[in-house]
């Protein structure tokens, strides 16, 4: 097999995600290869597309081009195909599908050791919306690799942003944003939707509250930042046990017209705990004190001890250290 680099970027994997991307690329005016196993895919886009290439061999596709843009739901099925690949000389690998950190970091030790620069992404947006203004992905990884590509990765969309050298720091904002925030809000809120449509509550008021909530949420998104990055979890408005009090008012309420609520049950079980460690005083955003599995134990285990700061009724600042809240250790990565 004869190596060559004809062509600016392999796209590997062409699923709804991979195929938006390769369009996206061969629309702003790179010269793409596709490759995916089901190779009609590939056609597909080779049909669309004068910039696409298919290719039926992977190994081909990989030598075709200088950044290798993998896109699969599966980080180790991707890795175990490219295992056939034996020349990455002059290679950057690109990896776009969704990953744990633990897997973003065997992933870059294993381009390490063949000897490939190595970029992770994390795509926040759909589909649909790689190429356009709403696209958003961020990459951790070897800067150098990112600088050299920069130019190309920008046809995805405006908001393209290197955020470490650290190779798991994309799929650790991604597991946040996506998995932590996304997923668990919006099924939140469909359950407290579907609650209150059965309560009577039009469409158009729901919109309208919905719209003033995302307002204050927003702020508390910005404030829970500072809160835990400073450690400071004080607080002169609405304390951790008035929204403990709220969500258990809320959970009843549901629960008693026949809803399970449970992400709502979720949460309470959260703040329950933050006030069994004694931060019933504390801002809402110190449940990041109790967030790590099992940290009071562990800590009380370690006999390790953290003063907490809060704050009395009279605004006075003081530290809890005879509070079961010392004990707790700072929260996880």
């Amino acid at each position: 097999m004869t190596a060559r680099t004809e062509r600016d970027v392999a796209v590997i994997g062409n699923g709804l995600m991979g195929s938006s991307i390769a369009r996206a690329l061969a629309r702003s005016g790179w010269k793409v290869t596709a490759y995916d196993p089901d190779a009609a895919r590939a056609q597909v886009l080779a049909s669309e597309l004068p910039g696409v290439e298919a290719e039926p061999d992977l190994e081909t596709a990989v030598a075709s081009a200088r950044l290798v843009l993998t896109c699969a739901p599966s980080y180790e099925a991707v890795f175990r195909s490219l295992e056939r690949v034996k020349d990455w000389n002059g290679k950057t690998l690109l990896n776009t599908g969704t990953s744990s950190t633990e897997e973003a970091e065997k992933a870059g030790a294993w381009a390490a050791e063949k000897g490939v620069p190595y970029l992770d992404a994390a795509i926040l947006c759909f589909p649909q919306d790689i190429g356009t203004e709403r696209g958003y992905v961020l990459f951790s990884g070897n800067r150098d690799a990112w600088a050299q590509h920069e130019e190309l990765i920008a046809a995805l969309g405006p908001a393209m942003r290197f955020v470490s050298e650290q190779v798991q720091a994309a799929s650790a904002v991604d597991l946040t944003i996506v998995g932590g925030v996304y997923v668990a809000a919006l099924a939140a809120y469909v359950d407290a939707v579907a609650y209150a449509h059965h309560q009577g509550v039009s469409g158009d008021v729901l919109d309208e509250a919905t719209d003033k909530v995302l307002v204050a949420l927003k702020d508390g998104a910005r404030e829970a930042v500072m809160a835990i990055s400073g450690g400071d979890f004080t607080t002169d408005q609405a304390t951790l046990s008035v929204f403990t009090h709220g969500g258990e008012t809320c959970l009843d309420g549901m629960r008693s017209a026949g809803f399970h609520a449970n992400v709502l049950e979720a949460a309470v079980r959260n703040l329950k705990a933050a006030e069994a460690a004694g931060l019933g005083r504390s801002s809402f955003y110190a449940l990041a004190q109790v967030a790590a599995e099992d940290s009071v134990h562990r800590q009380n285990k370690q006999g390790m001890a953290m003063p907490v700061r809060d704050r009395d009724a009279t605004g006075d600042h003081r530290l809890l250290t005879d509070s079961p809240a010392a004990t707790l250790g700072s929260a996880p990565r």
